[in-house]
């Protein structure tokens, strides 16, 4: 039995997609070792050219790429365009200023430096909710270094799936840098076993990171983590009110809600709080949700039928517990499913839903009275992707994000990656990073070359 994808929009049937048998596993997995030595054995500027090339393609083909995205999880066209540019600019980013990530490090008062080398085929196992981009923010480095990415995709993005591999070979790519491994998630432990997998990355939920980091780690594999979060949105009463309330809608409500960075714990300085809460509400309850690909749309539909009845549990759950709807909290009738942008206010915080991750257009507020109780609340998760803290005032904000326990904090900005930035988190959101110096070096070999007299 194959994958089933159906549009979010509507519910209807897109299209079906076989699994790869386990002969053809095996052709993939040999494809993709032979294509790793004769990859890396190419000048470090053949593969930058070859990364232009791929940002090319993807300017070219941003509307074509936009509307696919759209077609299968539902995110408004306009964002999918964006992600689409993003990409093209990540390509273009390591083609260039990005060669300096990997050049080779002289040591200071040796005789030695270090090289930065490939390591072999990378397996990665890649989520639905920014399809196009989720893939090649890892692709586009570890090909750089040299490697080769066999990729197993979400079982609902298959189109974007096909079209990455095909995106890839039509810039000029070799058979077998880029692979698409249709396979359902209880195959992938044979994959990560084999021994011409050299590392392996996960974009996912915290169970499933953590399952494949036991066994990578068993068979002395490396593992990158990116996983889920429950970010933090501490606004403080010195903020920039107006913007503050602004960004914190796009950073909830982005990707319909659906971003593991998103701001879904939002915390309000206790001096502005009936006025941030009164603001909030009304921008949220003005945001047009309806068909992604009508321009003025800002919310399409939850990208599955079961995340969207996920959301309504944890949100009946919430109520259960002593939480106040402030606007939204229901399904929206008709085809397709959509969820009402919603805000919840007065969840205690011992609540049981209160550390889950809401994966959809649920916002939750609470007030705080000063730095340290703001600090142990934005703490107060098993998670650690990313965290905002908002204040005019510079040594507050340097000082409350030195103490958030996440992998990136934003001053008087939104959580998200960037190309030229390293992008990853801790405690339950994972480890490793992405982009960046960082990223480009995380699946490469660090050789030490020291020359004697």
């Amino acid at each position: 039995m194959g994958f089933l994808s159906y549009n979010p929009t509507d519910g209807r049937l897109i299209a079906s997609y076989e699994e790869h048998t386990d002969s053809e596993v095996e052709q993939i997995l040999q494809r993709s070792h032979d294509a790793w030595k004769q990859w890396s054995a190419r000048p470090l500027s053949e593969r930058a050219a070859f990364l232009n090339r791929l940002a090319d393609l993807l300017e070219t083909r941003v509307d074509e790429y936009a509307a696919l995205s759209v077609s299968e999880m539902g995110k408004p066209f306009a964002e999918a365009q964006g992600e689409i540019k993003k990409s093209a600019f990540g390509a273009r980013h390591f083609a260039g200023d990005g060669l300096a990530y990997v050049a080779d490090e002289l040591i200071p008062g040796t005789p030695a430096k270090i090289v930065y080398q490939s390591i072999g085929p990378i397996f990665g196992v890649m989520p639905w909710n920014l399809p196009f981009w989720q893939v090649l923010r890892f692709f586009i480095p570890a090909a750089l270094i040299g490697n080769t990415v066999i990729v197993k995709h979400a079982e609902t993005v298959q189109g974007s799936a096909a079209a990455i591999e095909k995106l890839i070979l039509d810039a000029g790519a070799p058979d077998g840098l880029y692979s698409n491994l249709v396979i359902d998630r209880k195959r992938a432990p044979a994959v990560i076993a084999d021994p011409r997998i050299a590392a392996v990355t996960v974009t996912g939920s915290t169970a499933a990171g953590r399952a494949v980091a036991e066994q990578a780690g068993s068979l002395g594999k490396k593992v990158v983590l990116e996983l889920g979060g429950s970010d933090p949105f501490v606004v403080f009463d010195d903020a920039d009110f107006d913007k503050a309330v602004q960004m914190a809608v796009v950073s909830r409500y982005s990707n319909n809600a659906q971003s593991c960075i998103a701001a879904k714990r939002i915390f309000v300085h206790a001096p502005i709080a009936e006025r941030f809460t009164a603001a909030f509400v009304d921008a949220v309850k003005r945001i047009p949700v309806g068909d992604p690909m009508k321009a003025e749309t800002k919310l399409g539909p939850l990208a599955r039928a079961d995340i969207r009845d996920n959301v309504q549990r944890q949100v009946d759950d919430a109520v259960k517990a002593g939480a106040r709807v402030l606007t939204g909290g229901k399904q929206i009738a008709g085809p397709g499913y959509f969820y009402e942008p919603t805000v919840i206010a007065g969840l205690p915080r011992e609540a049981a839903v209160a550390r889950e991750e809401f994966f959809g257009p649920v916002a939750m507020l609470f007030t705080f009275k000063d730095e340290d109780e703001a600090v142990a609340l934005a703490n107060d998760t098993e998670y650690g992707l990313g965290a905002a803290v908002w204040s005019t005032n510079p040594e507050r904000a340097e000082r409350v994000a030195s103490r958030i326990e996440a992998g990136a904090v934003f001053i008087n900005d939104f959580v998200r990656s960037d190309p030229r930035a390293p992008f990853g988190g801790v405690k339950g959101s994972g480890f490793g990073r992405e982009l960046g110096g960082l990223g480009a070096r995380e699946l490469a070999n660090a050789k030490l070359v020291w020359k004697g007299a």
